[in-house]
């Protein structure tokens, strides 16, 4: 359970990134307009749509790839760890898998200093079902 939420964790901040700067052509556009194209699902801008697009979805497109390209690898080695018989619950990871656990996967935990500390023993499969 704690995997998967580093995981999308991960995934959220490498999608998304940092929040944008506020626009300076927003304050132009009248609140009640905006709160009643919020409500509608109508963009919030009075700006005509191009259908020719800019690139920005060849941009996400290619970050999305990327970022796939990083995570799958992590997610495969997961998947693999918990649905093998490599490891039987309560079994211990050997150490390559535990060197790319602690690096590409706790490192993300929001509380990585406490799981971490000093240094790890060993990390132990538990299945809860």
């Amino acid at each position: 359970m704690a995997l998967a939420a580093a995981l999308a964790r991960v995934a959220t901040r490498l999608l998304h990134g940092p929040l944008p700067a506020a626009a300076p052509a927003a304050a132009a556009v009248p609140v009640f307009s905006y709160r009643s194209r919020l409500l509608c699902g109508l963009p919030a801008t009075d700006d005509p749509v191009d259908p020719s697009g800019d690139g920005e979805a060849e941009q996400w497109k290619e970050a999305e790839a990327a970022i796939r390209r990083d995570i799958e690898p992590v997610v495969k080695l997961v998947r693999d760890i918990l649905h093998s018989r490599r490891y039987g619950n309560g079994g211990f990871l050997s150490p390559d898998d535990e060197k790319v656990i602690v690096e590409k996967l706790l490192s993300h935990h929001p509380r990585a200093e406490d799981k971490i500390g000093c240094g790890l023993d060993a990390i132990m499969v538990s299945v809860i079902t």
